[in-house]
């Protein structure tokens, strides 16, 4: 599907760099290092090079991307505006987590500005966390949600009116 990337293997090989990674994202501020661990056996990693396209607008997604190193562009094609750039993440990113949740079309699509490694995380193997280790699926899947709220609120904060007077 994307032949442009290289798998690098289960991110059980690389617990070292993403507990350094993990350890500076607030997202995942509390879990300790054996739960990463264990989180990263549920995981497997890729390298994409420059201009890569990692997530397709549009497209059906069950899985989500933490970014390990390099840089990606989210992109999404504004009514009236065209395609623009609504955002830059780097190193401790999460992209992909609405439709990992949801099951719907992905609402922006995401390009690689810098090579990039990243890990993936399947709603498969989200489901296999939860049956296998209910406690830290549940953990997972509330900072997702604490993810996607502080989203919603940023966006509400930047597109939408502060005041009820701004709306007249």
């Amino acid at each position: 599907m994307y032949p442009d990337l290289v798998h690098l293997g289960g991110a059980d090989k690389y617990v070292e760099e993403i507990l350094e990674i993990v350890n500076t994202i607030k997202l995942f501020g509390d879990f300790t290092d054996e739960e990463v661990r264990y989180l990263c056996s549920y995981m497997q990693c890729y390298a994409a090079p420059r201009d890569c396209q990692l997530l397709t607008e549009g497209d059906a997604g069950d899985y989500l991307l933490l970014i390990l190193t390099g840089e990606v562009n989210v992109i999404k094609d504004i009514p009236t505006k065209g395609i623009q750039t609504i955002a830059k993440v780097s190193a401790g990113a999460i992209i992909g987590e609405m439709s990992l949740v949801d099951g719907l079309p992905r609402s922006a699509s995401c390009v690689t500005s810098l090579p990039t490694d990243f890990a993936v995380l399947t709603r498969d193997s989200l489901y296999q966390l939860l049956a296998n280790m209910p406690k830290l699926g549940n953990k997972v899947l509330v900072r997702l949600l604490q993810l996607l709220t502080a989203r919603f609120r940023e966006s509400s904060d930047r597109f939408l009116p502060k005041t009820l007077g701004e709306l007249i």
